[in-house]
């Protein structure tokens, strides 16, 4: 699959280039991001394709998205436009692109779970997903809620689902703080 997607970025913009010649200045690359499916460096003249992106998804949603990327370098060069505007759309509905900010595709999961793990009542609560465990996490807190500094904790992912249908006891699960 990547190699078909790397053929079918450069197959792009080969076609690109012959009406939008500065885009032989433009490199593309692939990247590891997780929560993205591509992005548009305007100043760095670069655009970028998530691996996990091409992993996850069908060729067409991943060629959506690497005409979505050079509709923005595209607006960017000819209209001076950045975003999703009005020039953005017209140059995505011209090259096949579909015209919105974002679409539906799939990314990976994290493997990590950010907890709360409330002093008080001893009760688990699950706050967000996470790639990367932050190493400091012992000295953040809720927002608005200075009384939970400490009581944060990186779960994973899998042991919390396990945790949560009753899988797994509360005291085999592993807190990292």
């Amino acid at each position: 699959m990547v190699e078909q997607a790397l053929k079918l970025i450069t197959e792009i913009q080969h076609s690109l280039i012959q009406e939008y010649a500065f885009l032989d200045q433009w490199n593309v690359k692939l990247d590891n991001a997780k929560k993205r499916a591509g992005i548009c460096r305007l100043s760095e003249r670069e655009i970028s394709i998530s691996l996990q992106h091409i992993l996850n998804n069908d060729i067409q949603t991943v060629e959506d998205t690497i005409l979505h990327e050079f509709a923005h370098a595209i607006a960017y060069q000819v209209y001076k436009e950045t975003g999703h505007g009005h020039y953005w759309k017209l140059v995505a509905r011209k090259i096949g692109a579909t015209p919105k900010a974002s679409g539906k595709f799939e990314l990976p999961s994290a493997p990590w779970l950010l907890v709360h793990v409330c002093n008080e009542s001893a009760n688990i609560y699950p706050i967000a997903e996470r790639f990367r465990r932050n190493k400091k996490i012992r000295n953040y807190h809720l927002s608005g809620r200075p009384e939970t500094k400490g009581e944060l904790f990186f779960v994973a992912q899998t042991d919390f689902n396990q945790y949560k249908h009753g899988l797994l006891d509360k005291s085999r699960l592993v807190l990292v703080q």
